[in-house]
Order: structure tokens, then sequence, then C-alpha cells
């Protein structure tokens, strides 16, 4: 059994938790009784109890809610209290907006990343161990046991690590804002790590970082081969006796229950699986946008950049703001002249302005996502810029709604504009951060979730709406979002299941980077490629037999091979 270190970083992200909800029926109607017809003393108790008719406790409660903000208040008239309503109370019913309550706390969270493949996790579900310790109890630096980085990006989208932050379901919160870039905290942190060769196995490891096990064997093999690690040493028994004196301390200590984390899961609306129709699942989506739309593209080449242009001046001549993000091969004429194609469209004179990255991003997604009058919209996958003469490629897309899938693309191409070099990049960079905390509170607020009604008769409290993960079932579909070294993960254990055949298929060009990995139960569909802002996504149930079945129909899945 050898003992190593394996190399983090630590970010501190700064993030809002909120918890509130649109009024009741009878809160608003209390409201307006008290506000409407409360003469010159106001209502006592026993008038709004004869003109209500409910429980007394339904009837406290409302005016306990009205008195908490601020609307109603309490005088004495005689031996009687009353009930009046205030300034803002007035100003509240006479503005004719339904009534709310919105409480937002600040709050930070430590985020993990670990310097091999980029996984992240929350500090709080690890035990950790810093270079200072490391040499107080050793006499020599940790990174002479630790595993030699392979990533060295400093920065994190905040957007990316939504999944990780504490909210609490039983008070029905919901994440209103993360910012869009993380800070680094100084210092090196390390995860230890017990690695038996022989019998290859990794212990200590989080389960969602399972998939380094096979990476980490062989790094370890590697750099005790070469001496890169210590060994056979003073420093390495009293290295040793470290990691066994604090695997001891850790075992004595009962660590607390924590809220989960999920990847953020949505239902697909509809989903399209050859080339044609993602494209014209693309387009309906985008003859539906009023305000904003963004268009992301991976790989961006002199084929697909006619197709931007010509969806941006449509958006533009319909008075449509269009932001395009957008990464190309490392080619610098290439890249020279998908620019200028992109300036020269300012040229135009359309109503609409456009925004674009004149340095390629190191984003690698693909999706369009735009505001329209009826809430946003996004349709995610490949093939959305196709052509006539690619129409019967196999390239998935899904159509989707949720709210807070949405609100997190939203919230990742926030931090990926934060991150471009470019002049106009923090304008985008806001305007996306924007509109992630607005649709996500204005769903909350509204009282139901996007596409159900409240029933107007009741005068219960209405249970909060909070944009969540909805269950799987086999007459739905279901998308998760996956980025980075998630993306990886997901495919690798696809690829190595044994439980059904896999099969891998890479498509044809221009989408020579993206690949379909997956079985009868689930796929995972996005660019094959390690980098650490790569956006993938796992389809389960309806969409994933149809998958399988489509792809079987060309080519036999029990051979892997691709095509």
């Amino acid at each position: 059994m050898i003992h190593i270190l394996l190399p983090l970083d630590l970010f501190r992200v700064a993030y809002d938790v909120a918890v509130g909800r649109p009024y009741s029926r009878l809160e608003q109607l209390l409201l307006r009784l008290i506000c409407d017809d409360q003469g010159d003393e106001g209502h006592t108790f026993q008038e709004l109890r004869q003109a209500f008719q409910v429980h007394d406790r339904l009837l406290i409660e409302g005016l306990v809610t009205l008195l908490r903000e601020g609307w109603v208040a309490m005088v004495q008239s005689d031996q009687e209290i009353r009930y009046v309503a205030t300034a803002e109370g007035l100003l509240t019913t006479s503005s004719g907006r339904r009534p709310s309550s919105l409480r937002v706390q600040r709050r930070q969270e430590n985020i993990v990343r670990e310097l091999m493949s980029c996984q992240l996790a929350r500090q709080s579900d690890l035990d950790l161990v810093t270079a200072r310790d490391v040499r107080r109890k050793t006499n020599r630096g940790a990174r002479s046991f630790a595993l030699t980085e392979r990533q060295h990006r400093k920065t994190l989208n905040g957007g990316e690590t939504e999944w990780l932050l504490p909210r609490n379901a039983d008070e029905q919160q919901w994440i209103r804002r993360i910012d869009s870039n993380a800070r680094l905290v100084r210092g090196r942190y390390y995860l230890p790590l017990r690695v038996d060769l022989d019998k290859a196995t990794v212990l200590g490891l989080p389960v969602n970082w399972s998939h380094l096990t096979s990476l980490i064997l062989e790094k370890t093999e590697q750099e005790y081969q070469n001496q890169s690690l210590a060994s056979g040493s003073a420093a390495q028994e009293r290295f040793d006796a470290m990691i066994k004196e604090w695997q001891g301390e850790r075992d004595r200590v009962r660590r607390s229950s924590a809220q989960p984390a999920e990847l953020v899961t949505v239902p697909c609306v509809e989903t399209a699986l050859l080339a044609g129709d993602s494209r014209q699942l693309a387009e309906r989506a985008l003859a539906d946008a009023t305000t904003h739309a963004l268009l992301v593209v991976s790989q961006l080449d002199d084929h697909q950049i006619a197709r931007v242009i010509e969806v941006a001046a449509d958006l533009r001549s319909r008075g449509v703001g269009v932001d395009v993000l957008w990464s190309c091969a490392d080619d610098e004429a290439l890249r020279n002249r998908l620019v200028n194609a992109l300036g020269a469209t300012r040229a135009m004179g359309l109503t609409g302005k456009v925004h674009f990255n004149r340095t390629p991003t190191d984003a690698l997604a693909d999706f369009v996502l735009v505001a329209t009058d009826k809430g946003p919209v996004a349709v995610v996958g490949t093939g959305l810029l196709s052509v006539a003469e690619q129409d019967e490629v196999l390239s998935p897309a899904v159509l989707v709604r949720d709210v807070r899938g949405l609100s997190n693309l939203a919230l990742l191409a926030s931090g990926w504009w934060q991150g471009s070099p470019d002049d106009n990049a923090e304008l985008a960079a806001s305007r996306w951060r924007h509109l992630s905390e607005k649709w996500v509170e204005e769903a909350v607020l509204s009282g139901a979730a996007p596409g159900v009604e409240e029933a107007e008769a009741s005068l219960n409290v209405p249970a909060l709406a909070v944009p969540s993960p909805q269950p799987v079932n086999e007459d739905s579909g279901t998308a998760t979002l996956l980025v980075g070294a998630e993306g990886s993960a997901a495919r690798n254990r696809l690829t190595e299941s044994s439980s059904a055949a896999v099969v891998s298929r890479r498509l044809r060009k221009p989408w020579d980077s993206v690949s379909l990995v997956g079985t009868a139960e689930e796929w995972v569909v996005g660019l094959d490629t390690p980098s650490v802002s790569a956006l993938a996504l796992l389809l389960r149930g309806r969409v994933a037999a149809e998958l399988w079945t489509q792809a079987g129909a060309d080519s036999d899945p029990e051979s892997g091979a691709d095509s």
C-alpha cells in the first residue's frame, strides 16, 4: 500500500440563496380589503372574520404575513386592536402587481478541484491536508509525495458549481445568484490516497471521482519508477506515519450528514435525432425570440459561419439582440476570417445589436438560448447549424424549457464571457447573469412552474414551485448537463460498462470532435475532449431508447466501432 497526495485547488464561491413565494389568494384579498375599505380607523379582527368566514388560524397567519412585510399595521383604538394599511401596502395594491415575499442570504462555499482531470467536490465532503501540514510533519515539501499536476487552469466558472452549492430543501430555498468567477484560495491543498498497485485499487476517492482510479494507478506507478515520488527514505516513513495519524483522527470524527449534490437534470420537451430535425428544432426556438438570443458554437468553421450570420441577421431584423460565443480550431488564419465575417455583419444596419468574441473561447458547447414572451427556451445538442446535405446524419438535440436548467446554462455562458479578454465581453457576461437570476426568480414568485396554472379558488398558502430535477420515467426523456470532467467521467463509465453493449459513433464533418456513447438506457452526447469547459448531455428515458434504435439501424451495437 502506497500513500500519495492528490493535488487540489481550493475556490471560494460566493452565491445568494433565496426563499420566497407569492402570497396566497387569501393574503391578497385580505390586503385588498384592508386597503380599499379601511375608513378612518381600519378593521377589527371580528370584522375581518365576518368578511372572510374562514378559520381563525388562517386569518391570523395571513395578518402575520402582512404585518411582517410592513404592508399592514396594528393600531389601538379605545380597547380594540385595528388593522390599517401602511403607505407601502397601499402602493402595492395600487400598482396591480401580485404581492410576493423574497428573502435573500449571501453565502460562501469552498469548492475543490482536483488537478488531474478537474473534477469538482465540496471541501466539506473531503478531508484535506495542506502543504504546511506535510512540511511540519515530514520536513519535506508536499510535492515530494504528490502526483504531478496535469491541469493548470486557475479560474473556476461559478456556473459549474451550481449543483454543489447547499440549499435547504425543507425551507424550499433556491440558488438565486452565483458569482461568475470564483476566488482561488491561496495555499496548496491535497487529498491523501492509499494506492495498491498489486490489487489495482485506490482508497480515499469520493464516489463521483471513482473514474480517476485507472489514471491514478498509472501515474503512481510511472512516477515511482521515475523516482518522482519520495520512497524508501526517512521522510517517506514520517509521511506514512502522518497519514496513519490523520486517518485515525478522521475516523474518530463523525462527519455530519450533508445534502447530496445532484447534477442539473431537466425534462426534454422535444427531441431530435437527425441533423435536419435538430436544425428545425433550433429554428423554431429562435423564431420565438423576442429580446435576447445566445448562440454558442464550438468548432466554428468557414461553412458554419454563413449559417451563424444568416441566423443572427434574421434575429436582428426583428429587433432581437444577439450574442455569439464561439470557438474554433487552433488556426490563426481561420480565426481572422471568422472575426472579419462576424464584424462585417455590424454594417448591415439592422435594429438588433450583435456582440461576439474576437478571441476564441475555451467553451466547447453547442446550444441556442433565447428569451421569449413565454419564458426562456433552449435547444442543446448537435446539428443546430447543419445544412440540407447533412439532414440524415445522427445529431441528437433536445428542446428544454425547464427554468433551473436554462438559468444554469445562462450562468455558465456568463462565466465563459467573463473569461474572455475582449472589451465587450463584460457586457454580455452581465446580461446573461442578469437573465439567469431573473428567470429563476420569476418562476418561483409566479406561484407555479412554467406551464402550471394556480388554482384561484384555493385559500391555502401555495406550495413553492422551485424549479427542480424531474423524475425519469418510460414515457419521457431527460437531459443532465455535464460540464468538463463530468462529461468525460460519464463517457468512460458507459464505455467500460459490462451490463450492456456500448455503441460509440463519431459524427461526420463538420462535427468530427462530437461523439455519441451509449447503451439502451442512457447516452452521452458531446465533444470528445478533456476540456474543462466542454458541455455534454447525459440523455435518459425515451430519447435514449430512440437513440439506441437509430444507432443500431446502421451498425452492429456489439461491435463498438466508430463509424
